[in-house]
């Protein structure tokens, strides 16, 4: 998935096995998998995990649970296109 791809930590780009693991997820998401990967930093300024960004685009109610493709799309998606400044970033983005 191209938007993974576009991730990065403190180190740069995220390791093979950080992007298996995210690439798993968002195919089939699972509890065990979501404990694996939640704590992910998946931009690195200002540092975001994987979590905060799912908390970001989805309902306060659905805290509890496993986040589907489509939010985890749109998590890693408002990470990657984070605008510090305020303004619509080149690459697109998305609304709550």
């Amino acid at each position: 998935m191209q938007i993974i791809d576009r991730c990065r930590d403190p180190y740069g780009s995220l390791s093979d096995s950080r992007k298996a693991l995210l690439e798993q997820l968002c195919a089939t998401p699972d509890q065990c998998l979501w404990e694996r990967a939640r704590g992910l930093i998946i931009r690195a300024v200002p540092i975001v995990t994987l979590e905060n960004a799912v908390r970001s685009v989805r309902k306060s109610a659905d805290t509890g649970q496993v986040p589907d493709p489509f939010t985890l799309y749109r998590a890693l998606r408002y990470a990657v296109d984070y605008d510090t400044k305020g303004t619509v970033p080149a690459s697109g983005g998305i609304s709550k």
